[in-house]
């Protein structure tokens, strides 16, 4: 799922460049009057009276036509060609699996085993709704990374083959190891597996649960047929137990060659535990197996609006475009995508997600149409669908309201509710050349205090404009054990951390509107930096108190710096040196500026105690 940024009347520094100075509306009224304004909008967006603006909810529609009429106060020009601020598009909502679903696979030796839905398998409706059939092939993790050089479809035909594919990516519980280690990549993502699939021109998707994080049979569930979203990739897609491919590799073995020595895995767990080890793909087809896929769904759907607004440009750069928006729906009364499973039929609110990003966006359209017009057009949008699975980004960019070759960059607003520390992300500052010299500009007039992040990363709007080549900055301020829940409640809102982020990003779109040429797109390697880290051999508590300052120690590799050092799970590392480390990104950061060989001084908090420890680092791995 899911990471932006004083009042000020400065001057916007670009590449050694001085741009014209950049008023800000806001700077001519009061800070309790900013606090106030905002604090409304978020407050009315969270009310229970919009019944946490899922899709399907009269409260959406409310919090529609607010966005509208602050669009109008604005004197925006409406988005859409029949003079509406509407873009709409339709929205699967209940996806009922259809007698007629089924999964028939068939031996060499002619036999037929034909699974039970439920019990089995599952259809995923973020497959296509219908049929695919072919020859088994197995694929591994069906990953392509080129900054692994790990290619698990190269040399192997699945052109109209069914592929046999597992969950998530390998060495995810290693914190040294490929793929990130222990941070989930790209390379896991859903979408990403079933992109390739489909380039590949493969029929069909068979998905298994991952060894690693379902080690037994009594752990490996079959996910929702609406677990990975409802959009329709096109390509058949079902979910499968780990003992259906067990089953299979009893009667065919993968055959896995390393160092020479050929090896016969007869079980999912040894399959992974072979990539585990040698990182190599073992692609190949299963001769003699076929399979005959039928996903059939009894749907309903609802029509859902992307709100567009047009602040128009003046001078040379006005055909220019830049996006900023954030997504205006959450989850309704729970069930889809809540993280209170037994919470259903309670409003979530959504106050920090995405509340709190719709009142930037309202409060920046205030702020850019009070004062001197841009020197760029500004589109505005107010997303809905990103609970569903980005569905009104995606929408946009498949229907744009300009012409994406005229959109020069896209800012977006998700999560900005819960600043602590004065610390805020800004993520996608590597996606443009530019960028960096921006954030910094905005940086110097700003109190924040700001992490840059080089990568995007997914799981928002700024994602479909990224992956159109489009750079991309994404505000943050990071989650809380509320997110997803009943209790993402306006009462939980730090509001005067809100305007500080909105003060800031208002600087950021400034001095991307300021720049004398368009921002050049840089396709950023998320694994770009860190494949050159020293070795320490932690893996971080990501699953703990999020307000607490440190990084916690969820497990030390044996033989490993940390080891040697006497780190325990559960130490919480709170210094190295004399910088402070508050979250993995510091810890990270800190050990990217290291070298494999050097000591560093540990500063531990270890129950009531505090200790100092000495590691040395190791060679990157």
């Amino acid at each position: 799922m899911k990471r932006f940024l004083l009042l000020v009347v400065s001057v916007c520094v670009l590449i050694g460049i001085c741009a014209p100075p950049c008023p800000s509306v806001a700077a001519a009224e009061s800070r309790n009057a900013v606090l106030e304004r905002v604090g409304d909008d978020i407050r009315y967006l969270a009310s229970d009276e919009l019944e946490g603006r899922g899709i399907q909810t009269t409260g959406i529609h409310l919090a529609a036509d607010r966005i509208i009429t602050d669009y109008k106060q604005a004197r925006l020009k409406p988005g859409m060609p029949d003079g509406s601020y509407k873009q709409s598009f339709e929205v699967q909502l209940r996806n009922t699996v259809s007698n007629d679903t089924s999964v028939v696979l068939k031996s060499p030796a002619g036999t037929t085993l034909r699974l039970k839905v439920k019990e089995q398998f599952q259809p995923l409706r973020r497959g296509k709704n219908g049929s695919a059939a072919g020859a088994l092939v197995f694929v591994g993790y069906g990953i392509t990374s080129t900054e692994d050089d790990f290619d698990e479809y190269k040399d192997v035909d699945v052109a109209g083959k069914v592929l046999v594919m597992i969950r998530r990516e390998p060495h995810q519980d290693r914190a040294d190891g490929a793929f990130q280690g222990t941070t989930t990549t790209e390379h896991s993502y859903i979408n990403r597996k079933l992109e390739l699939a489909k380039e590949h021109n493969a029929a069909g998707v068979i998905f298994v649960n991952d060894p690693h994080t379902v080690r037994d049979n009594s752990q490996d569930e079959l996910s929702d047929p609406t677990g990975f979203g409802t959009e329709d990739s096109g390509i058949g897609f079902v979910h499968v137990r780990q003992t259906v491919i067990d089953q299979l590799l009893q009667k065919t073995p993968i055959t896995a060659t390393h160092d020479g020595v050929e090896t016969k895995l007869t079980t999912l767990r040894e399959v992974a535990e072979f990539i585990d080890t040698t990182l190599n793909p073992v692609s190949q087809s299963l001769p003699g197996w076929h399979a005959e896929i039928a996903t059939k769904f009894d749907s309903r759907s609802v029509i859902a609006h992307n709100l567009i607004g047009i602040l128009e440009g003046e001078g040379d750069l006005a055909d220019e475009t830049i996006v900023v928006g954030a997504h205006y729906d959450h989850l309704g009364y729970g069930g889809y995508g809540s993280r209170a499973k037994n919470r259903k039929g309670e409003i979530h609110n959504g106050a920090d997600d995405n509340a709190t990003g719709t009142a930037a966006v309202l409060e920046i359209v205030r702020r850019m149409s009070g004062g001197p017009a841009p020197r760029r057009r500004i589109v505005f949008i107010c997303f809905s669908g990103e609970e569903r699975g980005l569905l009104g980004s995606k929408h946009y960019v498949d229907s744009p309201i300009v012409p994406l070759k005229h959109t020069v960059a896209m800012l977006n607003y998700d999560m900005i509710g819960t600043l602590r520390n004065n610390r805020v992300e800004v993520n996608g500052v590597g996606t443009a050349t530019e960028f960096r010299s921006v954030v910094e500009a905005a940086n110097e007039s700003s109190p924040l205090d700001v992490t840059i992040v080089e990568h995007p990363f997914a799981g928002s709007d700024h994602l479909p404009f990224f992956q159109r080549q489009i750079p991309v900055m994404f505000c943050f301020t990071g989650v809380t054990s509320r997110y997803h829940t009943p209790d993402d409640d306006f009462e939980t809102i730090n509001v005067d951390g809100v305007v500080s982020v909105i003060d800031y990003t208002e600087q950021l779109l400034r001095g991307i509107d300021s720049l004398r040429t368009a921002p050049e797109f840089k396709n950023v390697s998320r694994r770009a930096r860190t494949r050159r880290i020293p070795f320490l051999g932690i893996a971080p508590n990501l699953d703990g108190d999020e307000d607490n300052s440190g990084v916690a120690v969820r497990s030390v590799r044996p033989d490993s710096p940390a080891a040697a050092a006497g780190l325990q799970v559960g130490d919480v590392i709170v210094k190295i040196q004399e910088t402070d480390i508050k979250q993995y990104t510091d810890l990270i950061q800190f050990l990217q500026a290291s070298q494999a060989g050097q000591q560093l001084r540990l500063s531990i908090a270890r129950g009531d105690e505090e200790l100092e420890l000495q590691a040395t680092l190791g060679q990157p791995r």
